[in-house]
């Protein structure tokens, strides 16, 4: 009789500046030896989750991170459906995933965006990788929808801001997911990005209940000083993502231990 070997899926939700916190989660989890089997990822996550599936060292991944000028991937072209094209995005994105197929990944992964038409969730794992990141990470009002035959798809925290279910759903055993946050707490809106990214939050709120559901653990990044536009602080939210990863990998581990996936002797640190 053969056994099935139980699979760990890792969920990257969005949250733009706060989701830097993905690599230093990233990290330390590689460090620690926590299989991870599959990666879904919204938005931010998206993008993060493909930059790693693809083969990019975290280390040059954190100092684009933090070194990169938003002009790197925002491309103000005032389009009638968004401020920004999302055309340098997807540009940024060949690169970094050196124009890889969702096949060709190091790892499977999963991005979800969200159909404008049907009123539903997308879920992409076929086709160019970067393509799919840029329907992911589509924030409304700033980026251009991507249109595809009957489908205008956007950013896919409209849906599912941590995509958990997801994960689930395409066979993930063990789900750990990764919430960088939502902070309705009197932040005022500094530009535009915050509008936006703040007003989806509040619809998000409760939504995310569902996400929380569908996973085995949920790590929590303290991102509360950083507001979804300060994509200047990537190094605070990454240093934010190894505090919390750290955190939780006594629980992380013993939820492993249960399920087979480390021996019961392994010492949890």
């Amino acid at each position: 009789m053969v056994t099935k070997v139980k699979t760990v899926g890792l969920a990257l939700g969005g949250g733009s500046a706060r989701g830097f916190a993905h690599i230093g989660v990233i990290r330390v989890l590689k460090e620690a030896g926590i299989p991870i089997n599959l990666i879904t990822g919204t938005s931010m996550g998206s993008i993060v989750g493909a930059c790693y599936c693809a083969g990019l060292e975290l280390s040059l991944l954190e100092k684009l991170a933090v070194h990169a000028h938003r002009k790197l991937w925002l491309d103000w072209t005032f389009p009638h459906m968004g401020l920004a094209s999302g055309d340098k995005l997807e540009q940024l994105m060949l690169l970094l995933t050196r124009r890889k197929t969702f096949a060709q990944l190091e790892l499977p992964l999963a991005v979800v965006a969200a159909d404008l038409c049907h009123g539903e969730k997308v879920v992409i794992q076929e086709g160019v990788v970067a393509r799919a990141v840029r329907a992911s990470a589509a924030i409304p009002g700033i980026f251009r929808p991507l249109e595809e035959e009957e489908r205008v798809m956007v950013d896919g925290a409209v849906v599912e801001r941590v995509p958990a279910p997801t994960a689930r759903q395409l066979g993930a055993d063990i789900v750990i997911a990764v919430d960088v946050g939502i902070y309705l707490n009197g932040h005022k809106p500094q530009h535009l990005l915050d509008v936006i990214t703040q007003s989806i939050d509040m619809m998000q709120r409760d939504l995310s209940r569902y996400s929380h559901e569908a996973a085995d653990l949920v790590i929590f990044p303290d991102l509360r000083e950083i507001a979804p536009g300060h994509f200047h602080r990537a190094a605070e939210a990454i240093k934010a993502g190894e505090e919390a990863a750290r955190q939780a990998l006594p629980d992380i581990k013993q939820l492993l231990k249960k399920e087979g996936l480390l021996t019961p002797d392994e010492k949890i640190t």
